[in-house]
């Protein structure tokens, strides 16, 4: 069995996979505010609480995380705002106590892992974009497409805008979306919500949903012409929507393109949000 951690900017879930890939003991923890390595400790805490209900020694750990990650060394090499104090956060060295045996990558290089079972042998490309907190991107072509410093498919910092002084993940993210949201709306309207409403034919919510809609496809288009995948598909909290979420955002993808340029089929995640608990254990052997 093997201990799982997906480390979010808003969440950190968990679980033990067996070979079965069946997940027990799943849970979900709120992401402590990072001041003094708040994340480090609560990592450290839930692999203790796994280690004792499982009797398991030595244990396999695999860790998804956000941020630019030094997978060979487990150093957090780079993070942006959304979890401060991250920077040089080392998961290996600080988790030796415990075991050896830890995997640690990008999350979303991690729910790309974790979604390639699902794939058959003749699908030689997969580009994944997560979109949630901020907006990530993995990229498997034989093998992950990691970079000289880890930091490929850094997909969120393209298309700054210098006038607004955003980039793609500030305008097209879920909470860019959930901004606009509070900003439309008098009363609470969760995402999940406004999805109900566009789709019960509230012309409101709809509109809200196609302007954001295209910023998306926006950055789906970069990465149609840098990568040129088979499949791009779509994970983080909002892959839940399914074709609803395709169809809105399948249309405009073309306006950022040249004519008759052509582009990957769209697909949401078949894991939705736990892909990266599955992805992180998905290197061991």
């Amino acid at each position: 069995m093997k201990i799982a951690i997906d480390i979010g900017g808003t969440y950190i879930k968990s679980g033990v996979i067996d070979e079965a890939q069946k997940l027990h003991g799943y849970q979900k923890v709120k992401t402590p505010e990072n001041i003094q390595n708040e994340i480090l400790n609560e990592v450290k805490n839930i692999i203790e609480m796994y280690v004792k209900d499982f009797e398991l020694n030595n244990p396999k750990v695999g860790i998804s995380t956000a941020g630019v990650v030094d997978s060979e060394k487990g150093v957090i090499t780079y993070a942006g705002p959304t979890i401060p104090g991250y920077n040089g956060t080392n998961f290996k060295e600080s988790l030796a106590y415990i075991t050896h045996n830890v995997e640690i990558h990008n999350d979303v290089s991690c729910a790309l892992l974790g979604e390639l079972s699902e794939h058959d042998g003749n699908t030689q490309s997969l580009f994944l974009m997560t979109i949630g907190t901020g907006i990530g991107g993995a990229y498997y072509e034989d093998k992950l497409l990691e970079g000289a410093n880890y930091k490929a498919c850094e997909i969120g910092y393209l298309l700054y805008d210098e006038e607004t002084n955003t980039t793609y993940e500030d305008r097209a993210s879920t909470n860019a979306l959930k901004s606009i949201i509070n900003k439309q709306y008098r009363e609470p309207v969760s995402v999940e919500q406004l999805f109900e409403l566009a789709y019960s034919d509230d012309e409101k919510a709809m509109t809200i949903l196609k302007n954001w809609a295209k910023k998306v496809a926006e950055g789906i288009a970069q990465v149609q012409i840098v990568f040129d995948p088979e499949i791009i598909l779509i994970g983080g909290g909002i892959s839940k929507q399914e074709e609803k979420l395709i169809d809105l955002i399948e249309p405009y993808i073309n306006q950022y393109l040249p004519e008759d340029y052509g582009h990957a089929r769209i697909e949401t995640t078949s894991k939705g949000n736990d892909s990266a608990l599955y992805g992180a254990v998905a290197l061991f052997n």
